[in-house]
């Protein structure tokens, strides 16, 4: 039965070609789309001198334009505007998705993970939104504005928390900033 096998395999070898392959270099590859990152225009000094309004927003959340974005990376900037496009349309989870991703390319960031936070307060989770602020603040090293932000949503976090004290000690803290 063996030499019928080994007859019947023989007929095989030798009279196929070998399958084409392409080289690596001349395979092309999808690449997604790059985002659109559109910069809004700056108001004169005078015109930022307004009254406040009733709705104006708490004291932690902070547009982009004053995060110092001398210091980010173009990929941050380009994850923190989609986010605030997705935070202005109400889409919470797409913005925190989208930051996510930014932190998997950047994981120091300290302003990626303090617009996490933001996100993640939006969204009622104030314990995950006091943890990513803290974090931020530590990474955050020089930038006592950034740090000043930062406390003030812990304080905000852990009133949504019923710790009206640490709050407190929060809002103390930001101010000795």
């Amino acid at each position: 039965m063996l030499p019928m096998l080994a007859v019947g395999c023989a007929g095989l070898t030798g009279q196929q070609a070998p399958a084409p392959v392409e080289p690596y270099y001349k395979t092309t590859v999808p690449q997604p789309p790059k985002p659109i990152v559109k910069e809004k225009p700056v108001a004169p000094p005078e015109a930022k001198t307004a009254p406040l309004e009733p709705s104006a927003p708490p004291a932690w959340a902070t547009p982009t334009q004053k995060m110092q974005p001398a210091q980010l990376s173009p990929i941050a900037i380009a994850m923190i505007s989609d986010a605030d496009r997705s935070t202005v349309a109400g889409n919470l989870d797409s913005a925190a998705a989208v930051l996510e991703r930014g932190l998997r390319i950047e994981p120091r960031n300290a302003t990626l993970i303090y617009k996490l936070a933001e996100v993640r307060l939006k969204q009622a989770k104030p314990k995950q939104a006091e943890d990513l602020a803290k974090k931020s603040s530590l990474l955050a090293g020089s930038d006592s504005v950034l740090k000043k932000r930062c406390w003030l949503l812990i304080a905000e976090a852990k009133k949504m928390q019923g710790d009206l004290a640490g709050a407190m000690d929060a809002r103390l803290k930001a101010e000795d900033l």
